[in-house]
């Protein structure tokens, strides 16, 4: 009986493992499955390559191969099947028509292709053309808009750098500088320049004057809006160090402070007006050598200040008088001063002198448009240039005095200019 259990018990566990045997084997043959291995040229294993198994309806399953650059994807449904294998740097990777069904995995392995890449240049050509606009020359150099904005807001700074542009042929004074195209008067603040111009050639045939170059400033004209800016700009000595040849440190300031302001005057004119102050405060060191009572030389040293001041106005007015005749009214005034001048280094305090000088012009401009090819511009221009004179002042500290010498007396200039020149281009008529 016992021998009967045990044989009944052999059997029932050779069954169930039987079973169990059948029931893995069904499910390892319906797993459907692809797996394969993405290599480059050399043979070296590509990791992390985008891999995209898509179906014949469009369905995608996307993997990336593992630091091995093998993949495997499960779960696939039998039929046919796109594999695509893209890498950067190599060439795409793509075969169609792969089978898979039940059983083991359909292997594609993939070697791929270094993949050069490829640049488009196109290069076109445009016509020659021979062009008169002084703007188009070789040597020319328009400064405007943003680009004035990198030059110095010293009105004497400002003048240095535009001769340096204009180069060492500029002849053997610098380039001459206009301003609205007259030669005389002082260079306009920087907030009213419209556009500057440096021409580096001195022997263009444009120019009345061969040998010297040409910086031509144009000022701002009014808008048919009202607008306007200013500012204001502060130092003081205690932001500046001392001057190693000098025992002591004087106050002083620095103040520069302006505004302009433009707009129309109804329909046919308008106005802009730019104002400037400016006080500078510097210092001069004097070390130098005197002689003492007994004629014994004595070291002697001293700081004294050398302030600078200018004051500006300058109102611009543009009226037209027809459809091709337009009228531009320019007034400049300027007065500056200095005090201590000719002090420094060797130079004793009592050889200082005071400075102070005015000038005024005034300048008209009239445009006529003769035809579509022909502009005549009329100039009239009158300046005045008085200089008050020099004065010896008397500087506390001083070792000696020079006996005073008073004020010379005023000098005053005016020089009237008519320009009529005729241009012959095929640009428009430049607006001024």
């Amino acid at each position: 009986m016992s021998g009967l259990i045990r044989y009944i018990g052999t059997v029932f566990c050779a069954t169930l493992a039987s079973s169990l045997l059948s029931a893995a084997l069904f499910a390892q043959s319906s797993d459907v499955s692809l797996r394969g291995q993405v290599t480059d040229p050399s043979g070296a294993v590509v990791p992390a390559a985008s891999v995209a198994i898509i179906s014949a309806d469009g369905t995608t399953q996307a993997v990336e191969t593992n630091a091995e650059g093998r993949y495997l994807v499960r779960n696939l449904a039998p039929g046919s099947y796109t594999v695509r294998i893209r890498v950067k740097g190599f060439a795409d990777f793509e075969r169609t028509g792969v089978l898979v069904a039940p059983g083991p995995p359909q292997v594609v392995d993939a070697e791929l292709v270094v993949f050069l890449e490829k640049q488009k240049i196109t290069v076109t050509g445009e016509s020659l053309a021979v062009s008169v606009s002084p703007t188009s020359t070789v040597g020319a150099v328009v400064l405007k808009g943003d680009d004035l904005k990198a030059l110095s807001d010293n009105p004497d700074d400002l003048q240095d750098e535009l001769q340096a542009l204009a180069g060492p042929a500029a002849g053997p004074s610098g380039g001459q500088i206009y301003i609205d195209g007259f030669t005389e008067g002082r260079l306009p603040p920087k907030e009213s320049i419209r556009e500057i111009r440096v021409n580096q050639s001195p022997f263009a045939a444009e120019y009345d004057r061969l040998g010297f170059g040409r910086i031509e400033i144009f000022t701002k004209p009014g808008t048919d809006k009202y607008h306007g800016q200013s500012f204001f700009e502060f130092g003081d000595s205690v932001f500046n160090s001392r001057n190693p040849f000098a025992p002591t440190k004087p106050p002083y300031q620095s103040r520069q402070f302006g505004g302009n302001l433009g707009g129309p005057l109804g329909k046919k004119a308008s106005l802009f007006l730019d104002a400037e102050r400016r006080d500078v405060g510097e210092v001069a060191a004097v070390s130098a050598v005197t002689l003492d009572s007994s004629y014994n030389a004595t070291p002697f040293s001293q700081a004294v200040l050398n302030p600078t001041w200018r004051t500006t106005v300058s109102p611009r007015f543009d009226y037209q008088l027809t459809p091709k005749n337009t009228l531009v009214a320019r007034y400049s005034f300027a007065r500056r001063g200095s005090d201590n001048n000719g002090i420094g280094q060797f130079s004793l305090p009592t050889q200082g002198y005071d400075m102070r000088n005015q000038e005024q012009t005034f300048q008209v401009t009239e445009t006529a448009m003769v035809s579509m090819h022909a502009v005549n511009e009329t100039r009239f221009q009158y300046h005045d240039l008085g200089d008050e004179g020099q004065t010896l002042p008397q500087v506390r500290g001083a070792p000696a005095r020079l006996p005073s010498v008073g004020s010379f007396p005023r000098n005053l200039q005016w020089r009237l200019h008519v320009y009529v020149p005729r241009r012959l281009s095929r640009d428009a008529a430049r607006p001024q």
